[in-house]
């Protein structure tokens, strides 16, 4: 089983929703999807703002919201979601604000070590 990442920075809604695509296509592929949140892509997880990026209608045509695809990857118990340590200070968030919406508060050196092995890393 291979692992894929994100680091995970922006919170523009195009990307959000391409971090939620990926990690749910990786989890259907039998991937471990391994995504630490950075900045934005940090704040729009805790403000639970994942479905701000879908354009109206857009899920009556058919396509799966961020959080639909998120939570797809979580029942296949192939998605971890990360927030880099540093991250909460930086942006004046309570821990327990955090630790609702992620499965671990990492540093980023612990996070690299944990992905090492990793056969795809993305920036986004």
């Amino acid at each position: 089983m291979s692992q894929f990442v994100i680091y995970a920075h922006s919170g523009e809604p195009e990307r959000i929703h391409q971090i939620a695509t990926l990690s749910a296509s990786a989890a259907a592929n039998g991937d471990e999807a391994h995504v630490i949140l950075f900045f934005g892509a940090l704040r729009r997880f805790v403000d639970d703002e994942l479905d701000l990026c879908l354009p109206a209608g857009e899920g009556a045509r058919g396509a799966h919201s961020a959080e639909e695809l998120i939570e797809s990857a979580r029942r296949l118990d192939k998605l971890k979601i990360y927030a880099c340590a540093a991250q909460p200070k930086l942006l004046g968030l309570a821990p327990e604000d955090v630790a609702d919406v992620v499965d671990e508060v990492i540093s980023l050196p612990e996070f690299m070590r944990k992905t090492k092995g990793a056969e795809t890393k993305l920036f986004i």
